[in-house]
């Protein structure tokens, strides 16, 4: 059927439509009609099969919408966890790496134990390590908390537009009600 007659298809139906809403008797004292609900809802029937198929596609999304929000909470999830467990591996490498370091320092320390002047230098060299490593530690796990955030606004991010896409496909549904 080509798009000029299936315009006019449609405009018929919905006179049709409209000439059956007029023609109904109405209920005394409220203003309201009584309707033949089959004769109403086969003319929307018959409308919707013309509706092109982008319209279709639209209540078909809507339709879905809670199944594409569970998808989307369900990847926000996996991202979480992703990043959790990033988190953790990184805390645990900067908790090896401090001990190894803290280790080495110790042992360096015991070597220059018999001279009094080494073993000064040396106290003062293994708490600079360890400072240093403590500040390594430190910056690792801040490192870690902000990857973490950095990973949740771009789930954010990403729920807030599919959101935003999910509410917009609703409005334009709505438009057709």
């Amino acid at each position: 059927m080509s798009k000029d007659k299936l315009e006019l298809r449609v405009l018929e139906l919905l006179e049709e439509f409209e000439d059956k809403l007029e023609s109904y008797p109405t209920v005394p004292l409220t203003g309201k009609i009584l309707v033949d609900r089959d004769d109403l809802l086969n003319i929307l029937k018959d409308i919707n099969v013309m509706l092109p198929d982008e319209y279709q596609h639209v209540r078909w999304i809507k339709s879905q919408k809670n199944q594409i929000v569970e998808e989307a909470n369900k990847v926000a999830e996996e991202i979480l966890t992703n990043a959790q467990s990033e988190e953790l591996r990184i805390f645990e490498m900067a908790k090896a790496k401090e001990r190894e370091l803290l280790t080495a320092a110790d042992a360096r320390m015991r070597e220059l134990v018999n001279e009094h002047e080494i073993v000064r230098m040396a106290h003062k060299r293994a708490q600079e390590i360890v400072r240093d490593a403590e500040e390594k530690a430190e910056d690792i796990r801040v490192g870690s908390y902000e990857y973490a955030e950095e990973i949740m606004k771009k789930v954010e991010f990403n729920m807030e537009k599919v959101l935003g896409t999910i509410k917009e496909n609703v409005e334009e549904l709505e438009k057709y009600k």
